[in-house]
């Protein structure tokens, strides 16, 4: 721009001065309808510089107040985005302490960013659920755009209302190139909805994608089992496949323990207890019994203590199912030995019932200390 103007003087002042070195004064006349200008190269030329200067100082007025308000507008556009990025910022952190409180003080009165406004709604609602606030996470779930509703299906379902994400995520399981996610996620989305029939259909392809891990297959065995009447619980374990049947072992003996059903996995116990890598399996289960009868096991349990008297799993294993046979007081002084800091905690049902039994209040009230 400043090479253009210098350009244009140069030559103004060419032609202003042109003349006079030629000994004429030079004469301008300008024509147009009924106006007309005349005058000497000179004025003309003095009138175009003020002109021209005048549009300069323009010019540079008016590109110095644009930029007042560009930096204006942009210093007050860049703090709004900071407080909207250390709000999102905030919530996240807040998730991450598990502080329902200070995620929504930090998200509910402020806005954020265009792209995280369904995050937004999903810490909100997740913090609600953390409340137990069940229909104020399912309005904000609602809030949440279509394409971003499946993300938020661990969220629907824990409020118990997972219909809007049901079919969505069944197209997604059914589909070939389905993720372990998906399956994971339709998987208990039909043990919330118990589905059985439907979950035993979709089992073999939780197997075959590996879509869970050996916790999660427990959990998920543990409700199905959990959900059929007693009387059918051995044949819905037998019609599993040999795959299906690894992975729900676990679930299947502990449950049939709970319901008081020892005497039918006797022999698989018995089996459990030759095998030493087993031993904390067998107390698991036993730890979840119910009153029952397995008079062989104890008597197994017993005379393999006598060789291993120090056995921690065995201990916690003939203490729980002295407790199963009634035997309360066989079952305190074996807690006595057994019990320590490391699985008071889990054993802590057991511990209490045999204490509580064999009039030892004072022991069952210490475990709560």
């Amino acid at each position: 721009m400043i090479r253009i103007i210098l350009v244009i003087l140069a030559i103004a002042i060419l032609l202003a001065v042109s003349p006079l070195l030629i000994g004429e004064v030079g004469y301008v006349l300008i024509s147009f309808n009924h106006t007309t200008l005349e005058g000497s190269i000179v004025a003309f030329c003095a009138a175009f510089l003020v002109i021209a200067l005048g549009l300069y100082v323009t010019y540079k007025l008016i590109r110095y107040v644009w930029s007042l308000y560009s930096n204006t507008r942009h210093r007050f556009f860049a703090r709004s985005e900071e407080r909207k990025q250390a709000a999102i910022e905030q919530g996240i952190w807040s998730l991450i302490n598990s502080d329902s409180e200070q995620l929504e003080l930090a998200l509910e009165n402020n806005s954020v960013a265009d792209n995280w406004h369904d995050v937004r709604y999903a810490l909100l609602a997740k913090a609600a659920l953390q409340k137990s606030e069940i229909n104020k996470a399912i309005t904000l779930l609602e809030k949440i755009s279509a394409e971003n509703q499946l993300k938020a299906a661990k969220l629907w379902l824990a409020t118990g209302d997972c219909s809007t994400v049901t079919g969505d995520l069944k197209a997604l399981a059914e589909a070939k190139k389905a993720t372990a996610l998906e399956l994971k996620m339709y998987a208990e989305v039909l043990v919330q909805q118990q589905k059985w029939t439907a979950l035993e259909q979709f089992m073999p392809r939780l197997l075959s994608k590996q879509a869970l891990t050996d916790t999660q297959w427990s959990s998920l065995f543990t409700a199905y089992f959990m959900a059929q009447p007693h009387s059918q619980l051995i044949d819905k374990y037998q019609q599993l496949s040999k795959s299906l049947k690894v992975k729900a072992h676990m679930a299947y003996l502990s449950v049939m323990a709970k319901v008081g059903r020892l005497n039918e996995i006797e022999l698989t116990l018995l089996k459990m207890l030759k095998k030493s890598e087993q031993h904390n399996d067998l107390a698991k289960v036993l730890n979840v019994s119910a009153p029952g009868d397995a008079l062989k096991l104890q008597a197994s349990l017993q005379d393999t203590l006598k060789k291993e008297p120090d056995n921690q799993d065995l201990l916690l294993s003939l203490a729980c199912l002295a407790n199963a046979h009634g035997e309360y007081e066989l079952a305190a002084r074996v807690f006595d030995k057994a019990l320590n800091p490391e699985n008071s905690k889990d054993y802590l049902a057991q511990a209490q019932l045999s204490y509580s039994k064999s009039a030892q209040p004072q022991k069952a009230l210490d475990l709560y200390l």
